[in-house]
């Protein structure tokens, strides 16, 4: 494991290259993800053009960026080694805003919010209230009007 973690980059939690570090959660056991730079080679150009364009943190490699998905929503060290794995193997990948927020202070790690609005004119105003916090912070956003 020693000689494994010289190799490959560690990454532990609440770390992040750029942009600012996520607080540590106090009941979050996770403290590091052993990283595979050898596994950049299975992303495709066009994928590593999309990373670097559009999820990459200043300073974040490909996995580092996984590392930090992972570590932001794993229960423990193993969880978070599993969910790293996985995704840097290509196993499955996040959806847009987990990929890009995940771990990092910005934005929110869903892809769509699902809200109704309420028969009032406070309904309404609350409803808009909501939407325009969703949207700013890069929430897709479904109301129901009925």
């Amino acid at each position: 494991m020693q000689a494994r973690a010289e190799k490959a980059g560690v990454h532990r939690m609440g770390e992040v290259h750029r942009g600012k570090p996520k607080p540590l959660r106090p009941l979050k056991v996770v403290e590091k993800v052993v990283t595979d730079p050898s596994r950049d080679a299975l992303l495709t150009e066009f994928g590593k053009t999309t990373l670097t364009d559009r999820y990459l943190l200043p300073g974040e490699s490909y996995q580092d960026m996984f590392a930090r998905v992972a570590t932001a929503f794993a229960d423990d060290i193993g969880h978070a080694q599993r969910i790293y794995d996985y995704i840097s193997k290509l196993w499955f990948m996040p959806a847009t805003p987990v990929l890009s927020n995940g771990g990092a202070e910005r934005g929110l790690p869903i892809s769509c919010f699902l809200n109704a609005v309420g028969d009032s004119l406070d309904g309404i105003m609350d409803t808009w209230n909501e939407n325009v916090w969703l949207a700013s912070n890069g929430g897709g956003i479904g109301t129901y009007w009925g």
